[in-house]
């Protein structure tokens, strides 16, 4: 099975220097993709996934291997620890006023990966364009709990639900679900923009 080969590298702005070539197993074995063993690049590592991912826009690819990639390239709201606690991402800090709202305070100074500062409105959009049909995705069943979501400032988002939802931090956690550049549209996946470790190149 022929498929893409995205590579991606470490973004300048992340701690250490690395670099990453992901090659879909199934295209390399087409011939999709070329067999290299080694890299020119002394800071690159090569290696293989079973399959290429399905979407690289965070809103739409809901396969594994489309999630690991991008959990690489986008952040989200929080994230979870290896026991599974949520623990902070974008969002340094959140309360919970009462049980249908959630208050996120986001970090300041976060840049996409194309220099624009990460700002609440880029929340909003994400999550909007999910909602209101600007992009198709199987996702949009596990954000339809959101009534409204509210920007008082440039870096806290308000999201009201219809009803308390347990599993809300854990749906907009990291890799189920990365932020992306207001006005992303569907054509995003062929070059997605994050915020996260690595960039993607090609």
């Amino acid at each position: 099975m022929a498929g893409p080969c995205p590579a991606v590298s470490r973004s300048p702005g992340s701690r250490g220097i690395a670099a990453i070539s992901i090659v879909a197993l199934g295209a390399l074995f087409a011939g999709g993709c070329s067999r290299s063993t080694s890299s020119a690049e002394p800071d690159t590592v090569n290696f293989l996934i079973e399959q290429a991912p399905t979407n690289l826009d965070p809103r739409i690819g809901t396969d594994s291997i489309s999630e690991h990639i991008d959990g690489l390239i986008f952040d989200s709201l929080v994230g979870h620890d290896q026991r599974l606690n949520i623990v902070p991402d974008l969002a340094r800090k959140w309360e919970t006023p009462d049980p249908t709202t959630y208050v996120f305070h986001l970090n300041e100074g976060i840049k996409f990966h194309n220099g624009h500062p990460l700002t609440s409105a880029d929340v909003k959009y994400t999550f909007q364009s999910i909602l209101n049909g600007s992009v198709k995705t199987g996702k949009v069943g596990s954000f339809r709990i959101i009534k409204s979501i509210d920007t008082p400032d440039p870096y806290t988002v308000i999201f009201h639900l219809n009803e308390p939802y347990a599993s809300f931090l854990w749906d907009v956690s990291k890799p189920g679900i990365g932020i992306v550049p207001a006005g992303s549209d569907a054509s995003f996946a062929r070059h997605p923009i994050g915020t996260g470790p690595f960039e993607f190149v090609s």
